[in-house]
C-alpha cells in the first residue's frame, strides 16, 4: 500500500484489508486507491497504452471488488492484484471480442512523449510480442521479479519462465537488429 495511505488511516497493509472486507467504505476506498497507484505503472508498461493501462486497472479494481472477501491472507493485497492484473492483460483478446471498441483518430496531448527513434523501437518491438512473453519481460525487468516470482505469477514452472523469457529477448534483438552484435 502506499505509505499516504498508511499513515492517512493509520493503519497496516492488513489492518486496511480487513476493515475493507468488513464493509468499512473509507477503507475500501484507500485501498482501491492504493492498489491503483501500485498497479498502473505496471499495467502502462504492459498495455503501452494509457488509456489501455487504465482500463486494464479498472477491469482489475472491479474484481478485487467483487472478490476482496474471498481474499484469506489480508497482507498478499497487492500480490494478489498484481496478478489479477497480468492475468487480466493475458486474457485481454478474450475480452476485447466481448466488448464493443472505439477509436479516437486525433488526441491532443500535452505532454511530450518520447520520441528518439530506439525508443519507438523498443515500444514496438515489445508491443509485438505475445502477450505472455510480454508479461514476463515486464514483471522481470520493469517489476524486478525474480525467474521463480515470475513463474508464480503466470502459472507456470521455472523452467517454463526462463525459457520464454530468453525466447522474448532473442526475438526483441532479432526485431532491433541486434542479434549479430
Amino acid at each position: 500500500m502506499s505509505a499516504y495511505v498508511r499513515e492517512a488511516y493509520r493503519l497496516t497493509d492488513r489492518d486496511l484489508v480487513r476493515a475493507a472486507q468488513a464493509g468499512d467504505e473509507h477503507a475500501l476506498d484507500a485501498l482501491l486507491r492504493a492498489l491503483a497507484d501500485e498497479l498502473l505503472p505496471l499495467a502502462s508498461a504492459l498495455a503501452g497504452a494509457s488509456a489501455d493501462a487504465d482500463v486494464l486497472v479498472g477491469d482489475t479494481l472491479s474484481r478485487v471488488y467483487e472478490r476482496l472477501t474471498d481474499l484469506r491472507e489480508p497482507g498478499a493485497a497487492s500480490g494478489w492484484a498484481r496478478r489479477v492484473l497480468v492475468r487480466r492483460f493475458i486474457d485481454g483478446r478474450r475480452w476485447s471480442l466481448r466488448r464493443p471498441t472505439y477509436r479516437l483518430d486525433a488526441v491532443t496531448v500535452a505532454a511530450e512523449l518520447g520520441t528518439r527513434p530506439e525508443l519507438i523501437d523498443l515500444r514496438d518491438a515489445v508491443r509485438d510480442l505475445r502477450r505472455e512473453d510480454r508479461a514476463l519481460l515486464v514483471l522481470h525487468y520493469w517489476q524486478g521479479l525474480s525467474i521463480a516470482e515470475c513463474a508464480r505469477e503466470l502459472g507456470v514452472p521455472d523452467g517454463t519462465a526462463k525459457s520464454r523469457l530468453a525466447k522474448a529477448l532473442e526475438r526483441l534483438r532479432r526485431r532491433l537488429g541486434e542479434a549479430d552484435r
